[in-house]
């Protein structure tokens, strides 16, 4: 599975130039809050201003442009490189995310009713996607953020999202597919076994953590 890369970062607190430890639950649920609302707010917007034509981009650097910034939030998750800017950062991916988008909507050539439905629509779903799959996943970065195995998860997972996001944009700029696009593809089929994997893990090393019981009479 290909986590989310935005994602394995958003409990810890940076420390200089490195991830320090688990900042708390409150922590964690407030940073990831603000980098969702900016990316949210982002991609809306391109995605009004492209559909109704004001914005209109071809398809190739925008994909490109959505592939370096996977990379950029898979080098973020190895090494903070934006401390305390991560919401600005995330508003502006969104910005590039929402034409990608906005073209799909733009070539039905809809009216204006149907066009705002559409719209209305379209962005519901893929903002309540994209929370489903923060709903299932952060609890067990939660978990895992507070044990002593997490920065090799989290470097695990930023290397998976860096080799991916290479492939894609070698993909997009070539216009022909290669072994690490193909690959990432093939992999993210598997996604659900992946997030299972992740919860089991997060439960094993959570438990292994537990305090010793004391013993009777002690």
């Amino acid at each position: 599975m290909l986590l989310p890369a935005p994602l394995l970062p958003a409990p810890l607190l940076a420390a200089g130039r490195r991830w320090g430890g688990f900042g708390g639950v409150r922590y964690g649920l407030h940073h990831l809050l603000l980098i969702v609302t900016a990316f949210t707010l982002g991609h809306s917007l391109t995605l009004l201003l492209g559909a109704l034509g004001r914005v209109r981009l071809p398809s190739q650097p925008v994909e490109i442009l959505i592939a370096v910034s996977i990379l950029v939030s898979a080098a973020n998750a190895w090494r903070p490189l934006f401390p305390g800017r991560e919401a600005w950062v995330a508003g502006g991916f969104g910005l590039v995310h929402g034409l990608t988008f906005a073209s799909t909507l733009a070539g039905l050539h809809l009216e204006a009713g149907p066009l705002a439905l559409s719209l209305l629509g379209f962005n519901l779903g893929i903002e309540l996607m994209q929370l489903f799959v923060i709903f299932l996943t952060l609890p067990w970065l939660l978990l895992l953020a507070r044990t002593p195995a997490y920065p090799r998860v989290r470097v695990g997972g930023a290397i998976l999202a860096a080799l991916a996001a290479t492939g894609w944009v070698v993909e997009r700029i070539s216009g022909q597919a290669n072994e690490l696009g193909q690959t990432a593809a093939q992999v993210a089929t598997y996604a659900p076994y992946g997030l299972g994997l992740l919860a089991a893990l997060a439960l094993l090393l959570t438990w292994q953590q537990r305090p010793p019981r004391p013993l009777p009479g002690a």
